[in-house]
């Protein structure tokens, strides 16, 4: 059974859509961005109208914008948001980064640092540091974080 004309014409709305916020982050503008996808002007405005476009043309976009491949015609058949290439998930008025498993170990400080700050203001910055340390360490036997450089 197709789709229908209206749940079409909302895929194509989002794709649209997910491709204009990309653009935006890259700080591009629509002739720069159909210049980095190697499409004309016309092609790369009709998409970002939520006009259908070829599949040839969504594939150099998503080379140019770093989108994991297949990730536009994913949004056509239905999906809500885009893959890139890094890992990071783009939905629509959002972005979610997925940190490195190196930057998690100094998110996690971060984290234990301001907990301590708050939960136990008596605590020497010497303590905190020493506890941070405790719990990055035990995070690295487990498994959870990368060993140590």
């Amino acid at each position: 059974m197709a789709a229908s004309p209206d749940r079409n014409a909302r895929h194509l709305q989002l794709l649209a859509a997910l491709v204009t916020q990309r653009r935006a982050a890259l700080d591009l503008g629509k002739d720069e961005a159909a210049r980095k996808c190697g499409i004309a002007p016309m092609t790369y405005r009709a998409v970002e109208e939520g006009r259908r476009a070829r599949d040839t043309t969504y594939a150099k976009i998503e080379k140019a914008f770093e989108f994991a491949p297949g990730a536009c015609r994913a949004v056509l058949d239905g999906s809500d948001s885009i893959k890139l290439l890094d890992g990071t998930e783009l939905i629509h008025g959002a972005q979610i980064a997925r940190p490195s498993l190196e930057d998690l170990a100094d998110e996690v400080q971060q984290a234990v640092t301001k907990a301590a700050g708050l939960h136990a203001p008596d605590l020497t910055h010497r303590q905190t540091q020493e506890m941070t340390g405790e719990i990055v360490d035990e995070l690295r036997r487990r498994g959870i974080l990368p060993s140590a450089p």
